[in-house]
């Protein structure tokens, strides 16, 4: 009983970790009267995989998440000298959440800068991936397994050999059983003799 709480309580431990270090991978600013948000939405960051922007605004005044900024605010995402803009799109079933979607296609830093207004207040803020903000791009070969070189096991190689184990284990018990026979044959044969 003791174990089993024990564990419940590390189990929720660790979820709350998690989810506290999810929070901690975006980076936070201040622009006038509201708070911005801006990390990138799939943490760690793998080339070529899928991921997007998080943005997230909120009215540092009232608490409020602030919507309807699809229309007045872009994303311009930066690696090196090379700029994409994206026009942001509302999160489904979350208010003052924007999103632009991007596949990553090298390792490093990227910037995520943000422009445009909110309500009467320009906004023009940039924010680099770091150990304060939101991870940099990571190769995939960093998380892949197995490993490249592998291959999955050959299903008929799998049977033989399961196949050959099975003649062995059955001849070996074959072969014990004939040996029991003969001995009981002979013992049945020398128990005749004694009674003759």
């Amino acid at each position: 009983m003791k174990t089993r709480f024990i564990t419940a309580i590390i189990a929720t431990f660790l979820a709350a970790l998690l989810v506290v270090t999810a929070a901690n991978a975006h980076g936070k600013t201040t622009v006038g009267d509201y708070d911005l948000e801006i990390g990138f939405h799939n943490e760690p960051v793998i080339v070529g995989m899928p991921n997007s922007l998080d943005l997230f605004v909120t009215n540092s005044k009232t608490g409020e998440k602030v919507k309807d900024l699809q229309d007045t605010l872009s994303a311009e995402l930066i690696f090196g000298a090379s700029k994409k803009t994206f026009k942001l799109e509302p999160q489904e079933d979350l208010d003052g959440a924007y999103t632009a979607f991007v596949i990553p296609t090298a390792t490093g830093d990227y910037t995520w800068h943000i422009t445009g207004k909110i309500n009467d207040t320009p906004v023009d803020v940039s924010m680099t991936s770091s150990p304060d903000t939101f991870n940099s791009a990571e190769a995939a070969s960093v998380y892949a397994f197995p490993g490249a070189g592998a291959s999955a096991p050959d299903p008929v190689a799998q049977a033989a050999n399961t196949s050959n184990t099975a003649l062995l284990v059955g001849g070996g018990g074959l072969a014990v059983g004939l040996i029991g026979l003969v001995i009981g044959l002979v013992a049945l044969s020398n128990t005749r003799r004694q009674k003759s």
